[in-house]
């Protein structure tokens, strides 16, 4: 009895002590590697960022997501990650200006957090450089934040002074705040129209239920002076267009869920149409666009789509395996680019021979970002970034 109990003893004894040593020795090798990190160090990136640098949005539907600023061409994944912007409560409308060198985003929080409480919207206002919080515009609480991110739930006039945000209560309106005066102005009526879509000098155009478009004009304190709205340019229980659309040079081109294009002149104070056609040949009508962002435009004025060789009725969010290249001027497809993984949507950087094509993708290991060079369509790689999921990529230019 007595063996057996100085046997246990000896027996945990030597337990511990392997344990011990193998403890020591995994810490005496980890912890003689590590070096300890300098305190208060500050990075700050380029006033002015490369062309190419993208913004990555996430489609967090929680508490905080965020916006990650990008250098799709570097090799790994720290080199790739330049810095990150907080995007609470699903921060749907985002913009960044060249002008003035800032982030906005726009967040909601509630004073019990997640349990609710008092909601407080604000408008955030970032440095460029820095990252750093510069100034909040307190919005009335109303800015949409039941969905994905979209390009099109705000936007800037052209001289930069004026954000528009997109508000669903589900009452619709429009926010607009003075970014020079950091103050809310007003927020505007747009009964059955939706969205954002900044044209001519200080308006805005929004997408009507019944295929019309109206825009609304501001004056000089941003301030709505009057509304005009266009015909019926497209029906929206036949062939309703996309809420994207591939801008370049004052025209927004937009997609139809059947695979047609409907240029919009933005350029004037008031809208117009041109005539719509189509993207794919009378043997092709199986190919439709399709993604949570299928179309945009490149800094040279190309137009991609992407396409899903299975189109039909219903599948307008369901992504692509293509992206088709065109002229938008000579309506003529330059390319087709076969992508390396299931995409879901499109955003474009650079310019000259530094042209880039993000797409949001679902790999093997789920979403992802995959960069190829456009218009070759040479695939380079996927990036190293971790987000849940990535949805939409914005270019600088």
């Amino acid at each position: 009895m007595l063996f057996k109990k100085s046997y246990q003893v000896w027996r945990m004894r030597s337990y511990k002590s392997a344990f011990a040593v193998a403890t020591c020795l995994f810490n005496c090798v980890t912890w003689a590697e590590l070096q300890p990190e300098p305190l208060g160090l500050v990075e700050t990136l380029p006033t002015e960022y490369p062309d190419h640098w993208i913004m990555v949005h996430d489609g967090q539907l929680s508490l905080e997501g965020k916006i990650q600023i990008v250098d799709p061409l570097a090799p790994t994944t720290s080199e790739q990650v330049k810095g990150m912007l907080t995007a609470s409560l699903v921060g749907a409308s985002y913009q960044w200006s060249n002008q003035r060198h800032e982030h906005y985003v726009a967040e909601t929080f509630y004073s019990r957090n997640s349990r609710g409480g008092e909601r407080t919207d604000v408008l955030a206002i970032y440095d460029s450089d820095s990252l750093t919080l510069s100034g909040e515009i307190v919005l009335p609480p109303k800015r949409v934040s039941g969905g994905a991110p979209k390009r099109t739930h705000s936007g800037l006039t052209p001289d930069e002074r004026f954000m528009m945000l997109y508000n669903f209560t589900p009452a619709q309106s429009v926010s607009v705040v003075d970014l020079e005066a950091r103050a809310f102005v007003a927020e505007i009526e747009t009964p059955g129209c939706a969205l954002v879509l900044p044209n001519g000098d200080r308006n805005f155009t929004s997408i009507c239920s019944n295929g019309m478009l109206r825009t609304t004009h501001l004056d000089g304190d941003g301030k709505m002076s009057g509304y005009t709205s266009t015909e019926v340019l497209f029906d929206p229980n036949v062939d309703p267009i996309f809420e994207h659309a591939a801008i370049t040079n004052g025209t927004a081109h937009f997609p139809t869920f059947e695979g047609r294009v409907l240029p919009i002149n933005l350029s004037l104070d008031t809208v117009s149409a041109g005539g719509a056609w189509w993207l794919s040949g009378m043997d092709e009508r199986n190919w439709r666009p399709g993604g949570l962002l299928p179309v945009t435009a490149d800094s040279a004025g190309l137009g991609y789509f992407l396409m899903n060789p299975a189109g039909a009725d219903g599948t307008q969010d369901d992504g692509g395996s293509e992206v088709w290249v065109f002229d938008l001027i000579e309506r003529k497809r330059l390319g087709r680019i076969a992508l390396e993984n299931w995409g879901l949507a499109l955003g474009t950087s650079g310019s000259g021979k530094n042209r880039l094509l993000a797409v949001t993708a679902i790999g093997q290991a789920g979403f992802q970002v995959d960069i190829y060079r456009i218009p070759s369509g040479e695939f380079v790689h996927t990036l190293g970034i971790t987000m849940m999921p990535p949805v939409y990529v914005y270019g600088l230019r």
